[in-house]
C-alpha cells in the first residue's frame, strides 16, 4: 500500500534529517529477497529517486540479519531501514527481476544447531501402577552320593513412587539346612532430579581409598540413570561459521554421522557423543561453488569426568551389615559412607569422601582433570584416625588415555601402616602399595597387542610382580585368535601360558579350541556352543579339556543346556573328570526359574523378572499380535490380554499391537505407544478400540399424498446433547457411523417448511445397520 501524502512528507524530512543521501521517495516495489545466495521471499521495500532503498526493519529480522545502523524512519506505524547505512551489509538491485541480494558477514546471521543428543518421543506414557512380582529358583545339585537342595526368591512391590523389595534363600544339605534373608529395601526414585532415596540394606562404596560395606539404614543419592538419556560426561561441541549456504558432512574418527545443509550463518555442533577417548570431529563444508572447508576439533570422550556444573553424590548412613549370606539379622555399629562430586567445569571435576563408624573415620578429597586430548589423571588424599591405631593416609594417583588404536594407563596407591578403611576383615598384612601400567595398540588390520606390568606390596607380607603380554585378531572370517603370556612371582615364580582360536559358523553358535600352560601342567580344551536366546528357545555349552601334569591330570567333561520357556527356564549341567590315577569323579546341577506378576487385576505367569513388566490389553480382542521393539512377544487371550516380562526401566519402550489381527470394525487411535516405567514396576498398557457400526436408510417425504425421496437435504439431529447435520444423497440415501441404539428427533426443512420424524437405531452386532424406509410427513 502507498502511504498517503502526509507519510510521504514525513518520510520526506526523515531522509533528509538522518540520511542526507536520500532525497524524496518515489515507490513502493514489491521484491524478492536473497540473502547471502539464499531465497528469503518477497518483501516491500522503498525507493527514493536518489537510488536509496528502504526496507522494513522487521522483514530484515525475519530473514535473520541483525540491525547494524540507527538510520531509520517510520512510516505507517512501521520503521523502515536504509541500506546503505547499514555497516558490513552489501547489496545489489535488480530493477529487471526486482530482486534485492543483500550479502552479510555470516556473525550478523542466525545460528543454526544441530543437536546429536538421541531424539525423544514426543508423546510417553509414564504409567504408575500398582503391581508386584515373586520370582524363584529351585535346584538341586549332588555327586559323590550326596544331594542338596536350594530355593531362591525375590518379592517385589510397587504402589505408586515406592518399590519394596527382598530377597532369601533356603538350602538344605545331608547334614544341614539353613533359611537366610538377604536384602530387604524400600526405595523411591524422583525422575524429575534422578535422586534415589532407599530405606533398608543397601551397598554403600565412598570410592578407590575407601570400602565397599553393606549397611542397614538410609540412603540418598543422585542416579543419573534414572534418565538414560541424560548424558552425565562432558559432551563434545564444534562452532563455525558459512558466508553462503552448504553441504556439511560431519564426520566421527573418519566415520560419517551425518550429513546437513547449513544456511548461511553461525553454526554449532553440540551434544556430541561417543566412548572412544581421544577422537576427531571433523566437519566438511563444500559451498553452491564446489569450494570445500575442512574444520578438525580433537576431544576426549570420557565419563571419569561430570558436565560442568552437575553433581553426583551418595549419602549412606545405618548399622554395618555382619555375616551377611549367613545370617539375616546381624547388624553391628553405627556407620556412615559417602562421596559428592561436582563438575567445576567440563575439564574439572573435584570432589570429597568419607567414611566412618566403630571407633574409625576416614576423610579425604579427590580430582579428575582432563588435559585436552591427552587423557585423564586422578589424584585422591585421604587421612585416617582409628581409636586403636591412631592416624593414618593413603594417596592415588593415576592416568588414562584411549583413542582409536592406542591406550595407556598408569596407576600408583599408597598406604601407611595404619590406615584404617571401614569394617576390612582381618587378613594378613596390610596394603602398603599398589601401582600397575599398561599399554595397548590395536587395529582390525594388525589385531591388538597389549602389556600390563603390576606391583603390590603389603606390611608384614610377600610382594607380587606380574608382567602379561596379550594378542588377539580376527585371522579368517568368523575366526579370531586370542594368545597371552604371563610371568608372576611372590614367594615363588611361575610362568602362564594360553592361546585360542574362536570359530562362529552362525551367528549364535561358536566352535573353540584352547592350550593353556604353566606351574608345570598343561591342559588343551575344546568347546561347541550355542547361545541362550533372549526370548524363548534353547541353548547349550559342551566342553571337553585334557590336563597332563599336577593333581588334575586327567580328563574332563562338562556339558550344559539351557531352555527358555515360555513361563520358566530350565538348566541341566553335569561335571565329570577321570583322573590318570584311576578315580573318577562327577557333580550335577538341575533348575528351575520362573516368576509371577500382577497388575491391573491380571495374574502373569513368566520368566524371571528381571526388570520392569507389563500388560498389554487389547480392549477383549483375542489374537491380537503383541510386539515390543519390533519383535513378537504373544498374542492375546480371550479376554484380550497378553504379559510382557522384559520392559526397561526408564527406558521409551516401543509396544505395538498389529492393525493385521484386528476385525475390520474396530478401529483404534493408536496401535503403537511408547511405555516407559518406573524401576521393577508392572505396566498396563490399554489399547481402547471403537466399535465401527455405520447406518443407513432411504429418507422420503410425505407432502399430502404425494410421497418423493428426500434428495440432497441437510437433516438436523441431536445425539447426546450435541448437534450434528448430516446430508441426504439420490433416492434420499443417508449415512451415519457410530451411533449408538436409541431413539433420536430429526428434522429437515424443505419448501419453506420443517419436517420432523423419529430415527430408531436398534441394538445389532452388524457392521452395517440398514434401517429401511423412512417416511417424513410435512406438516400442512
Amino acid at each position: 500500500m502507498r502511504p498517503n501524502r502526509l507519510s510521504r512528507i514525513y518520510i520526506l524530512i526523515c531522509a533528509f534529517l538522518l540520511l542526507p543521501a536520500a532525497a524524496v521517495r518515489a515507490e513502493t516495489m514489491v521484491v524478492r529477497l536473497v540473502v547471502n545466495g539464499e531465497p528469503k521471499g518477497d518483501i516491500f521495500a522503498e525507493r527514493t529517486p536518489g537510488g536509496d532503498l528502504l526496507v522494513r526493519a522487521s522483514d530484515l529480522a525475519a530473514a535473520g540479519l541483525r540491525e547494524t545502523t540507527d538510520a531509520g524512519a517510520e512510516i505507517d506505524g512501521e520503521m523502515y531501514i536504509v541500506l546503505r547505512s547499514m555497516k558490513g551489509i552489501g547489496f545489489s538491485f535488480d530493477e529487471k527481476s526486482l530482486s534485492l541480494s543483500l550479502t552479510a558477514p555470516p556473525e550478523l546471521l542466525p545460528v543454526r544447531t544441530i543437536d546429536f543428543a538421541p531424539r525423544r518421543q514426543l508423546r510417553i506414557d509414564r504409567p504408575n501402577d500398582t503391581s508386584g512380582f515373586l520370582n524363584y529358583r529351585v535346584g538341586t545339585s549332588g555327586g559323590d552320593g550326596s544331594r542338596s537342595w536350594n530355593a531362591e526368591n525375590q518379592l517385589g512391590i510397587r504402589a505408586g513412587d515406592v518399590l519394596f523389595l527382598t530377597d532369601s534363600s533356603y538350602t538344605k544339605t545331608p547334614t544341614d539346612s539353613s533359611f537366610v534373608r538377604l536384602q530387604s529395601s524400600v526405595t523411591r526414585d524422583r525422575r524429575e532430579t534422578m535422586q534415589r532415596e532407599v530405606l533398608g540394606d543397601v551397598f554403600a562404596s565412598s570410592g578407590e581409598l575407601g570400602n565397599a560395606v553393606n549397611l542397614g539404614g538410609a540412603s540418598f543419592s543422585k542416579v543419573y540413570r534414572i534418565n538414560p538419556y541424560f548424558r552425565r560426561h562432558p559432551l563434545a561441541s564444534v562452532s563455525g561459521l558459512v558466508a553462503m549456504p552448504s553441504d556439511a558432512q560431519i564426520y566421527l574418527d573418519g566415520m560419517l554421522l551425518r550429513t546437513e545443509k547449513l544456511p548461511a550463518g553461525g553454526f554449532e555442533l553440540k551434544n556430541l557423543d561417543y566412548y572412544g577417548g581421544a577422537s576427531l570431529v571433523t566437519v566438511v563444508i563444500r559451498d553452491p561453488f564446489g569450494r570445500e572447508e575442512r574444520l578438525a576439533t580433537p576431544f576426549y570422550f570420557t565419563d571419569a569426568l561430570l558436565r560442568k556444573g552437575l553433581h553426583e553424590y551418595s549419602y549412606n548412613a545405618g548399622f554395618l551389615r555382619e555375616d551377611f549370606g549367613i545370617r539375616s539379622n546381624h547388624y553391628g555399629a553405627l556407620a556412615f559412607s559417602g562421596f559428592h562430586n561436582y563438575g567445576a567445569s567440563d575439564t574439572v571435576t573435584v570432589g570429597f569422601r568419607g567414611e566412618g563408624g566403630g571407633g574409625m573415620a576416614n576423610l579425604g578429597g579427590q580430582a579428575f582433570l582432563l588435559f585436552d586430548a591427552a587423557g585423564v589423571v586422578a589424584t585422591a588424599v585421604s587421612g585416617s584416625y582409628d581409636a586403636e591405631r591412631g592416624g593414618g593416609c593413603a594417596g592415588l594417583l593415576s592416568y588414562a588415555y584411549k583413542d582409536s588404536t592406542v591406550g595407556a594407563r598408569l596407576f600408583v596407591k599408597g598406604f601407611s601402616r595404619d590406615y584404617a578403611v571401614l569394617a576390612r576383615e582381618a587378613v594378613p598384612g596390610r596394603p602398603r602399595y599398589d601401582a600397575g601400567a599398561g599399554a595397548g595398540y590395536g587395529t582390525p588390520r594388525t589385531g591388538s597387542i597389549s602389556i600390563d606390568l603390576g606391583a603390590a606390596g603389603t606390611y608384614g607380607g610377600p610382594g607380587r610382580r606380574t608382567a602379561a603380554l596379550t594378542y588377539s585378531r580376527k585371522i579368517a572370517s568368523q575366526t579370531y585368535l586370542f594368545a597371552s603370556y604371563r610371568k608372576t612371582r611372590d614367594a615363588a615364580s611361575y610362568d602362564e601360558t594360553f592361546i585360542g582360536v574362536t570359530y562362529n559358523p552362525g551367528h549364535d553358535v561358536s566352535l573353540s579350541a584352547s592350550f593353556a600352560g604353566g606351574n608345570g601342567k598343561t591342559t588343551e580344551t575344546l568347546q561347541a556352543q550355542k547361545y541362550v536366546p533372549v526370548g524363548e528357545g534353547y541353548g547349550f555349552r559342551v566342553q571337553a579339556d585334557r590336563t597332563d601334569g599336577g593333581d588334575e591330570a586327567g580328563t574332563g567333561l562338562n556339558p550344559f543346556v539351557q531352555y527358555n520357556g515360555q513361563y520358566a527356564i530350565l538348566t541341566g549341567e553335569y561335571r565329570g573328570r577321570r583322573f590318570d590315577r584311576g578315580e573318577s569323579v562327577g557333580s550335577y546341577e538341575v533348575t528351575a526359574s520362573g516368576g509371577i506378576a500382577t497388575v491391573g487385576g491380571a495374574v502373569g505367569l513368566s520368566r524371571p523378572v528381571t526388570d520392569s513388566f507389563g500388560v498389554v490389553a487389547v480392549d477383549n480382542l483375542a489374537g491380537v499380535r503383541v510386539l515390543v521393539s519390533n519383535q513378537e512377544i504373544g498374542r492375546t487371550d480371550a479376554k484380550g490380554r497378553v504379559f510382557v516380562p522384559t520392559l526397561g526401566s526408564y527406558y521409551e519402550n516401543q509396544v505395538a499391537i498389529d492393525d493385521r489381527d484386528i476385525p475390520i470394525d474396530y478401529a483404534f487411535d493408536e496401535v503403537v505407544k511408547y511405555v516407559s516405567p518406573p524401576l521393577r514396576s508392572g505396566s498396563v498398557i490399554r489399547f481402547d478400540a471403537r466399535k465401527f457400526q455405520a447406518v443407513t436408510g432411504l429418507l422420503s417425504v410425505r407432502a399430502g399424498e404425494a410421497v418423493r425421496p428426500a434428495e440432497f437435504l441437510e437433516v438436523r439431529m441431536k445425539v447426546a446433547g450435541n448437534d450434528i447435520v448430516f446430508p441426504t444423497g439420490r433416492k434420499g440415501e443417508f449415512y451415519l457411523e457410530n451411533l449408538a441404539p436409541g431413539a433420536y428427533r430429526a428434522a429437515f426443512d424443505a419448501g419453506g417448511k420443517t419436517c420432523e420424524f423419529d430415527l430408531t437405531v436398534p441394538a445389532s452386532g452388524e457392521v452395517v445397520v440398514d434401517l429401511g424406509g423412512i417416511v417424513c410427513e410435512m406438516p400442512r
